[in-house]
């Protein structure tokens, strides 16, 4: 199992997804301005944006979150927001998790 609560492991998806939106914005708005050498600054961007795509769908299935099956299909539906939204929501959806099965064994 994922040890999701260690700081160095969000500290490094919250890097690569930073990078990501900070390389990709930036080469795209120099491919558009026409810039020499703009593909040097778009693909370390979209890189980024594989591997923390990757990192995030892969913990997103390994661990109990709540609204699993939203998380997923917003991962392929947006790909581009998703992994920001999520990284900004974590902590919730993991700990909203947990009250919600303590509260159903009490009613059983």
């Amino acid at each position: 199992m994922i040890n999701i609560n260690t700081g160095k492991r969000v500290k490094f998806l919250w890097a690569l997804v930073f990078s990501h939106l900070v390389l990709v914005s930036i080469g795209s708005i120099a491919k558009i301005l026409h810039w020499t050498n703009w593909e040097y600054i778009l693909l370390p961007g979209f890189i980024c944006f594989f591997i923390s795509w990757f990192v995030i769908l892969t913990e997103m299935i390994n661990i109990k979150i709540y609204n699993k099956t939203f998380w997923l299909m917003s991962m392929f539906i947006l790909p581009t927001i998703s992994p920001v939204v999520y990284m900004i929501r974590r902590e919730k959806l993991i700990r909203f998790i947990e009250p919600v099965d303590q509260e159903l064994t009490l009613f059983h």
